[in-house]
């Protein structure tokens, strides 16, 4: 139970992230850039609530509506900055993604691996995003302490699921 409401916390940490480097840069980022990362950030961010709300709730109806109406808000804030027309792509896609996680939810036989799944997911696809928003706004990326922020999902992704694989099977 800990564990989908840790993941809860890290797809809002990650959401929120998304959302204030999109808002940075906002100026410099295209129209098709913007409705990108709207619609990136708006469907998985739905994916991943409906599918863990599906998981610990059992009413199909609820989570779905819970994860269709955060997956258009999130899209309507990731885009509002760029244009109207990456808003209304981030809600499009909010709202699809709310419904195929409760889908994905309301099927699976093995909760806490989808969901770890679905996390390093999210996690490796933000990332992509980071990278996308730098060089669509033109900013020079500073590679950190730790180097390369592929090298470093891939490694974390990788420990994240062997350990889940292992641990819950």
């Amino acid at each position: 139970m800990l564990f989908y409401y840790l993941s809860m916390i890290g797809t809002l940490a990650l959401t929120i992230y998304g959302i204030f480097l999109t808002c940075l840069h906002r100026k410099k980022l295209t129209c098709m850039a913007g409705m990108m990362i709207a619609m990136t950030l708006g469907m998985m961010a739905s994916l991943t609530l409906g599918t863990i709300l599906a998981i610990l709730m059992n009413d199909f109806v609820t989570s779905t509506i819970l994860s269709v109406l955060v997956g258009m808000l999130v899209g309507y804030w990731t885009g509002k900055g760029v244009s109207l027309m990456a808003s209304m792509d981030g809600m499009l896609a909010g709202i699809m993604g709310g419904m195929m996680g409760t889908m994905l939810g309301a099927m699976i036989t093995k909760p806490i691996t989808i969901v770890a799944f679905v996390d390093v997911i999210f996690l490796f696809i933000v990332l992509v995003l980071n990278q996308l928003i730098r060089e669509e706004s033109g900013s020079k990326a500073l590679m950190g302490r730790l180097g390369n922020d592929s090298f470093i999902t891939i490694v974390i992704g990788t420990a994240i699921t062997v350990f889940v694989l292992l641990y819950f099977e």
